[in-house]
């Protein structure tokens, strides 16, 4: 009796310990509202992955798909690639890396 006690007290704190690690946010994870992509009139939002920057050439990696100077994404020409970001033609500018502008409780 005893035996089957502890294992509904352990099944028990086992749901709990699932349930509250399930609601936990990713620390690591980009906050609501970051730089890093720019929404598109009628298309999805563009989101910059990766940058690929040589002595030659620059790539950018915007929704999983490679471009370069020139290329259009979402009919927009991409202007600019640098290891800052990806400039495009209408002036929106995405960001690999945003800038943290805000801090808790200010």
């Amino acid at each position: 009796m005893l035996r089957i006690k502890i294992s509904v007290c352990l099944l028990a704190l086992l749901s709990l310990t699932q349930a509250s690690a399930q609601t936990l946010r990713d620390p690591t994870r980009p906050g609501v509202g970051t730089q890093g992509s720019a929404q598109h009139q009628g298309g999805q939002k563009l989101v910059l992955n990766s940058l690929m920057i040589t002595d030659h050439s620059a790539t950018a990696i915007i929704n999983n798909k490679m471009f370069t100077t020139g290329d259009r994404v979402q009919g927009v020409s991409i202007t600019r690639i640098t290891k800052q970001g990806v400039w495009l033609a209408d002036g929106r500018q995405l960001k690999l890396y945003p800038e943290v502008t805000a801090t808790k409780g200010q």
